[in-house]
C-alpha cells in the first residue's frame, strides 16, 4: 500500500507524495524517515524531538515533525484503528470441531464456528455461530455462548453461564467460579452454595486472568459493551452496567452495582453492598468503603471527592512544615509565660 491509497482509506486529506509505501506502523518516537507513524494529539508532539518520518497520519499539522506524506484526519483514533487493524496477527482457523475436543451430548455448535483440539465442551450447550474456541478451554454444562465469540487458550466458563456474542475473553479468565461465601457456625466457617451464574452481554471484553464469581442466588452480571483488563476480580452478585472500563488490578466485592459508563484506574478497591453511580471516576488505587453519586471523581484510600482529596493531599505533605512552625510557637508561648512569671516574683 501507498500513501495515496492509505488517505482514501481513511478518509484524510493528503500532503506530500502519494507514492511513499506504507510500512507497518512504529512508535512515533522511534520513526525515522521511510516510517509509518501516528500523531494522536498536539500534546504527545511537545513530548517529542523533531524527526522526519515517511508516512504521518495526524489530526494536525505538525510543527516538529516533517513527512515525506501527511495524512490529515478528522478524527485520528479512528485512523489509528483502521490502520492497525490491516496489521493485526491473525490466524486462520478452519471451521468445525476437531476430533481430539470434548463436546457433550445436547450441544449444538453454530455453522462456522472452530472447536479446537483439547477443548471440553459440556452437555447441553449452545455456541453460536462463527464462535472460536482455542485448546484447553472448559464450557460447563448448560452454558450458553453466543456469535463471532472469542474464547482463548485456558478460559473457564462455569455450568449455566451465559456470554453473549462478540464476546473476547482471553486465556486464563475464569467465569463462573464460585462466590466467596461463608457462614461461620460453632467457631467453623461452612460454605454457601452458590448456585446462581454469570452473564456477560455482548461486545464485552474480559482480561487475561480475570474471575468473575458466579452468584450466590440470581446472576452476576456485565453489562453491553463493558471491558475488563487482566486480573480483575469481580464478586458474587455484583452487577456492572454497560460502556464500562475496569483497568488491572481491580477488586469489586460481592453485590456491589456499579452504573453505566464508570471508569476505574488500575488497583481501585471496591467494597461490598456498594452503589457506584453512572459516569463516575474512580482513579488508581482509590479505596471506595461508601456509594457514590453519579457524575462524580473519587480518589485516594479511604476515597473522596477528587478536589477534596487533592487539598488534603496538599496538607498531607506541608505537615513537616507546619509541625516545626508549632513548635516554634509553642516554645515562644512558653518562653512569654516564664518572662510573666519572673515579673510577677
Amino acid at each position: 500500500m501507498r500513501a495515496g491509497e492509505l488517505s482514501e482509506l481513511l478518509g484524510g486529506e493528503l500532503e506530500g507524495n502519494p507514492n511513499i509505501p506504507v510500512r507497518k506502523p512504529v512508535p512515533l518516537e522511534q520513526a525515522g524517515e521511510g516510517d509509518t507513524a501516528l500523531l494522536l494529539s498536539p500534546d504527545f508532539e511537545r513530548k517529542i524531538n523533531p524527526r522526519k518520518v515517511g508516512v504521518l497520519i495526524a489530526g494536525h499539522r505538525p510543527e516538529k515533525i516533517e513527512a515525506a506524506a501527511l495524512i490529515l484526519v478528522r478524527d485520528p483514533r479512528r485512523a489509528m484503528i483502521a490502520l492497525l487493524e490491516r496489521y493485526a496477527p491473525s490466524e486462520e482457523i478452519p471451521p468445525g470441531i476437531s476430533e481430539l475436543a470434548r463436546v457433550g451430548r445436547g450441544t449444538s455448535v453454530g455453522e462456522g464456528a472452530a472447536i479446537m483440539p483439547f477443548s471440553y465442551i459440556g452437555n447441553e450447550v449452545s455456541i453460536g455461530k462463527n464462535t472460536t474456541i482455542y485448546p484447553f478451554t472448559y464450557v460447563g454444562d448448560r452454558a450458553s455462548i453466543g456469535d463471532d465469540c472469542i474464547l482463548y487458550p485456558g478460559v473457564y466458563v462455569g455450568t449455566g453461564c451465559v456470554v453473549g456474542s462478540r464476546v473476547i475473553i482471553h486465556s486464563g479468565a475464569r467465569i463462573g467460579a464460585d462466590g466467596f461465601g461463608f457462614f461461620k457456625i460453632e467457631g467453623k466457617y461452612v460454605k454457601i452454595p452458590q448456585i446462581g451464574r454469570v452473564v456477560i452481554e455482548d461486545d464485552c471484553e474480559i482480561g487475561a486472568n480475570t474471575t468473575i464469581d458466579r452468584a450466590t442466588l440470581g446472576e452476576t452480571r456485565i453489562g453491553k459493551g463493558t471491558k475488563i483488563d487482566n486480573l480483575v476480580q469481580v464478586g458474587h452478585n455484583v452487577t456492572i452496567g454497560p460502556h464500562t472500563v475496569i483497568a488491572a488490578q481491580t477488586g469489586i466485592a460481592g453485590s456491589t452495582a456499579v452504573g453505566s459508563g464508570v471508569i476505574m484506574g488500575g488497583q481501585v478497591g471496591i467494597a461490598d453492598h456498594l452503589v457506584i453511580g453512572d459516569n463516575v471516576v474512580i482513579t488508581a488505587k482509590s479505596g471506595i468503603t461508601q456509594n457514590i453519586p453519579s457524575g462524580k471523581v473519587y480518589s485516594g484510600y479511604f476515597a473522596r471527592e477528587r478536589g477534596s482529596f487533592l487539598k488534603s493531599q496538599m496538607l498531607f505533605y506541608k505537615l513537616p512544615e507546619i509541625w516545626e512552625r508549632l513548635k516554634k510557637l509553642e516554645e515562644k508561648l512558653a518562653g512569654s509565660e516564664n518572662t510573666e512569671g519572673e515579673g510577677q516574683s
